[in-house]
């Protein structure tokens, strides 16, 4: 993802006139120019697929991962930022075309967590020599 324009501005908040609100947004870090999905020191990227009744997974039924249950997650590619991997991946996986949304990074893996609302769409099974079809869980499972 490429950051078409960055601004950066401060507001004071002066005592004593009616800017309130301008205290709030003064308290916030606009100068921070990195992006967390810009990364390329990553290692992993893993993306978690779900709408608004609950979430998809598959299980892998070969290999050493048998029976692990599993969402669109995987090494990056040298020279790919952390976005472009994880929408790779998930495309790859699913045969979705998505906007994840970067979550957190899990240090001890250094592994960069998105979620993406899929809504009513459906992933598709692309992988069948590695594992089942995608299943949906409800939020009650």
């Amino acid at each position: 993802m490429e950051v078409l324009a960055t601004y950066f501005f401060e507001i004071e908040h002066r005592s004593g006139k009616k800017m309130s609100h301008a205290d709030y947004l003064f308290r916030i870090n606009q100068t921070n120019s990195e992006y967390p999905w810009d990364r390329r020191d990553v290692k992993y990227i893993l993306n978690v697929l779900y709408n608004d009744k609950g979430v998809y997974r598959s299980e892998r039924y070969k290999d050493l991962m048998k029976g692990l249950i599993q969402v669109p997650c995987e090494k990056i590619d040298p020279g790919e930022t952390s976005y472009q991997a994880v929408c790779r991946e998930t495309r790859e996986k699913t045969g979705l075309y998505t906007a994840p949304v970067y979550l957190i990074t899990d240090k001890d893996f250094n592994c960069d967590l998105y979620i993406t609302d899929i809504e009513e769409r459906i992933p598709q099974w692309m992988e069948p020599s590695k594992n089942r079809p995608w299943t949906f869980y409800t939020w009650a499972e």
